[in-house]
């Protein structure tokens, strides 16, 4: 009987992680490119905002950094849980120039790449590019633009790439 449980707790832990680990090459992302000095060489991570939810935030340092990987076009957080975390979007849904990205357990949306040493969405769901801003964790915070508006930037918020640090 035991065995039998053992055998049907692995067969749900595999149908309920579809997005297992990958052998895609794990990364951190850094920012670049910002005009404000102080958005610029700084590494992604989570910021917990309830269970299985998270902001994306920037650090300074790289040792605060969480680790990516892409598994097809999902980009994925390896976060030492069996289950996957994965970017999501925040969707245009308020007609904003810019949208929260969070990063959440499950398989996230479809739609990354790098591309020309850059990290990327999908311009055919509305990317136009990343944006930092000093926002309400006491980090700055990472969102992205939407590219059918031409967005009003606080001065606290700057443009920005990601950049794809491969981990050895």
């Amino acid at each position: 009987m035991k065995f039998l449980s053992a055998i049907g707790l692995l067969a749900a832990t595999a149908v309920a992680n579809p997005l297992a680990r990958s052998a895609g090459k794990e990364f951190h992302l850094k920012t670049t490119g910002s005009k404000l000095a102080d958005h610029n060489d700084l590494f992604l991570t989570t910021y917990h905002t309830g269970a299985g939810l998270n902001d994306a935030v920037l650090e300074s340092k790289a040792d605060a950094a969480t680790a990516f990987y892409l598994n097809g076009t999902t980009a994925l957080a390896d976060l030492g849980t069996s289950y996957p975390w994965g970017f999501d979007i925040g969707g245009d849904a308020n007609y904003a120039d810019w949208e929260a990205v969070e990063i959440n357990a499950g398989g996230g949306v479809d739609g990354f790449s790098i591309t020309d040493d850059t990290f990327i969405w999908s311009e055919a769901e509305g990317f136009g590019g990343w944006l930092v801003c000093q926002w309400f964790h006491g980090s700055p915070q990472l969102f992205w633009l939407d590219k059918y508006y031409t967005p009003t930037i606080p001065c606290s918020c700057s443009k920005v790439e990601l950049e794809p640090i491969y981990l050895k």
